[in-house]
């Protein structure tokens, strides 16, 4: 790529590559708001840096080694996130405490990650899919170093090669090759199935919530059904465990003062957004849903004001 002539062709170029910087953004850290914090930090370094830029790679290029580098000086200071269900048993009670936020995923709107409308792909262009923002990825990577998942995602997400990675990461190339083939080694066997629910379906699902009609939302349930709320820990697995833990004192109050709740996507999935009784009404979760064959599969719901922001700045799906 030619180097850029001027100063507003570079911001142009930052412009149209800021999308992309974000998904790496968060899919390095799992959350939403670090990756946004860390993207404007990415571009304001490439804008500091501009005079130094020579044009011998791709402005995307640039950036995305920028950021890499931002994400891993950020992980160096944190822990790993993570899924209720993938750090704890299912939970045989319905008494449980509230857990940290930091310790868990937190969920992106499909519009903020994806904002230039449909991005179907060739099964041959394995970039920027839907899959690549799952829950059930983002918690893999969470499970290798913060190198082994930048030289994951730079390769079969941005499609670096092993050298190019080498040189962002400061490895060996050897040392890049044993990396991406440890992290490929923890790859599940499968991706639990997702399949997109009919609009009657999702009609459905969000009137038997907003009539507290129990009988018609356990039917949507599937027998197998998995129920999380980070950032408490507990969870519940099946539809008898998940329908007493509605049936509880302890979600009595949430039902009681459930007034709205909104179709949207989230992570490339279904997701719904609820609100409780209040003038204006109150933002109080955002759940992502599964969906196998018309039935819910898996239900994670992430329960405070700072998950439902982002979706405040998205219209409704």
């Amino acid at each position: 790529m030619p180097r850029v002539s001027s100063d507003s062709e570079l911001e142009a170029a930052l412009a149209s590559n800021r999308p992309a910087i974000l998904r790496h953004c968060y899919r390095m850290v799992a959350n939403l708001a670090e990756a946004e914090e860390l993207t404007q930090d990415a571009l304001e370094r490439a804008w500091n840096a501009r005079d130094t830029f020579k044009g011998d790679a791709p402005v995307g290029h640039w950036l995305m080694r920028i950021a890499t580098n931002a994400c891993l000086n950020a992980l160096a200071r944190k822990k790993r996130r993570a899924l209720p269900r993938l750090e704890n048993p299912a939970a045989t009670s319905y008494e449980f405490g509230r857990g940290e936020p930091e310790r868990w995923l937190a969920p992106a709107p499909d519009a903020l990650l994806f904002p230039h409308g449909p991005f179907a792909r060739s099964p041959e262009q394995l970039l920027e899919t839907k899959e690549s923002v799952a829950l059930a990825f983002l918690e893999l990577l969470q499970r290798l170093s913060a190198k082994q998942r930048a030289a994951l995602l730079l390769k079969d997400v941005a499609g670096w090669s092993a050298e190019e990675i080498s040189e962002a990461l400061d490895l060996s190339v050897s040392a890049v090759n044993s990396a991406l083939h440890r992290a490929r080694e923890m790859k599940p066997p499968a991706t639990p199935r997702s399949d997109a629910p009919a609009s009657s379906t999702v009609a459905a699902f969000v009137d038997a919530w907003e009539t507290r009609d129990l009988e018609a939302l356990v039917a949507l349930l599937k027998r197998d059904v998995v129920l999380s709320m980070p950032p408490y820990p507990a969870w519940f697995q099946g539809v008898e465990s998940v329908s007493g833990f509605f049936q509880s004192a302890r979600f009595a109050s949430f039902w009681s003062s459930l007034v709205r709740v909104t179709p949207t996507e989230a992570n490339g999935l279904r997701a719904f957004l609820f609100q409780l009784d209040g003038a204006p009404p109150r933002p109080h979760s955002v759940m992502l849903v599964r969906f196998e064959r018309e039935r819910v599969a898996e239900m994670v719901t992430f329960v405070g004001e700072a998950y439902f922001e982002p979706f405040c700045r998205v219209p409704a799906a």
